[in-house]
């Protein structure tokens, strides 16, 4: 598990690159030639990302977005955090047209990429919506998530894409919205218009399925506080909107790709893949598409990113429900009348932290952590966090059994311990760390 900077070649061009490599066959990019944006390396020269902060103005044909920053004027992406048991990535970006102009004059985003050994990660974008001027009028949509699979040169979206499981969506509760490719539809279309089901989800997974490579996969839940939106403009229900795109939805402008001389997207022909590097795009999801609605400063969205080598829906539903469920944790120093959260003692939890998928503790006058774990879902390979750690190697019990070197992780900041544990649990436990 690392993070570094180096200098990345792909379909022709060369440039500078943020690489998070966890002990998985994927890895994490930020890479110049795509203006930073955070994608993942799947091998064979194929790509995937789970989009960015976009809006629109009515005043014209414009998206503005980071992508349109070619000479990556506003957009950078730096290592917060590095080492054996977890990286943290920051991108900070702008939302501007192709001619580098600002919607609103200052709209800005930053994305937190925290990536564990496992090659999962958690993708927490924080918005900031221009008040600088009105350029740009009244918005149209913001949208904060679209599954993006990229082709380099020498790589097709139709060879590389199961053709007869396409893209699966599904739920909670393992019920799945199943698509070939290409997308049955010609046009872009609200996804409830098809399938009105979805209004009554309270959690979206969706993974591109693919032949050779690694199945990338984004997953939600539908709770405001960690994943904001308004209704849906198209039917009213209490979700999200998600817009499936057109049949053969094959983009040449991005990324590797310094043209400007174009105004909101270029097509790729069919003659063309594999000749260009292409990004083929399958759904959106937005904040809103109710016109002149903004979302606050500061307003963030959280998604859980990773992949599959073999798909697996009963395995991607329990990695999602270990990330969206938190166990119950008791050190012994909670109050005995008041379930609230409130503790008084050496060993202080404090809290689940859903942007980082870790359990974060404070010690006062000990250098022991012990508590009692209880899932309520399967939990697969937890994070415990832990202030104000001595700085020696840890040692990590689970049920007074210590655990070799190579059942976790580990690193230290200063401030923090990190442990990440390589394991699956589903009954109560009795987690020591000294």
């Amino acid at each position: 598990m690392k993070a570094y900077v180096k200098d990345i070649t792909f379909s022709g061009v060369s440039g500078p690159a943020v690489v998070v490599q966890p002990g998985t066959p994927w890895r994490f990019l930020f890479w110049r030639g795509a203006q930073y944006v955070a994608c993942m390396d799947l091998g064979g020269g194929v790509w995937f990302t789970p989009q960015w902060l976009e809006t629109n103005s009515p005043e014209d044909l414009h998206c503005y977005e980071p992508i349109m920053d070619k000479q990556c004027k506003y957009s950078f992406a730096q290592i917060v955090e590095s080492g054996e048991a977890r990286a943290r990535v920051n991108w900070h970006y702008a939302c501007c047209n192709i001619k580098y102009e600002v919607f609103h004059g200052n709209t800005e985003a930053d994305e937190y990429y925290t990536v564990y050994p496992d090659g999962i990660a958690v993708r927490t974008l924080v918005a900031w919506p221009g008040d600088k001027n009105a350029f740009g009028g009244n918005p149209e949509f913001w949208q904060v998530l679209e599954y993006i699979l990229i082709n380099g040169v020498g790589s097709r979206p139709d060879e590389v894409i199961d053709h007869d499981k396409a893209f699966i969506f599904m739920n909670e509760k393992g019920e799945k919205l199943l698509f070939k490719w290409p997308l049955p539809t010609e046009d872009r279309i609200p996804l409830c218009k098809l399938h009105p089901e979805i209004k009554d989800w309270k959690m979206f997974i969706g993974r591109i399925n693919l032949k050779n490579q690694p199945s990338p996969f984004v997953a939600f839940l539908k709770d405001q506080r960690f994943f904001p939106y308004k209704p849906c403009v198209y039917c009213g229900g209490d979700h999200p909107f998600f817009g499936l795109f057109h049949s053969k939805a094959v983009w040449k402008h991005w990324p590797a790709n310094p043209m400007e001389n174009f105004v909101l997207a270029v097509e790729a022909e069919e003659d063309e893949w594999g000749r260009v590097p292409t990004h083929t795009s399958f759904l959106d999801c937005n904040y809103t598409s109710i016109f002149a609605d903004v979302p606050p400063k500061g307003c963030t969205w959280n998604f859980l990113v990773g992949a599959q080598q073999r798909p697996d829906d009963r395995r991607l539903l329990e990695l999602v429900k270990s990330w969206a469920t938190p166990a119950k944790i008791e050190t012994g120093y909670e109050s005995r009348r008041l379930p609230w959260g409130l503790s008084y003692g050496p060993i202080l939890y404090e809290g689940y932290v859903y942007a980082e998928r870790a359990y974060f503790f404070r010690l006062e006058g000990t250098d022991k952590l012990k508590f009692k774990f209880t899932p309520i879902e399967k939990i697969i390979n937890p994070v415990f966090r832990v202030e104000n750690w001595s700085g020696e190697s840890p040692k990590v019990f689970i049920d007074r059994k210590q655990l070799g070197e190579d059942s976790f992780r580990w690193q230290f900041d200063g401030r923090f311990l990190t442990v990440w544990i390589k394991d699956e649990f589903a009954k109560p436990v009795e987690v020591k760390i000294e």
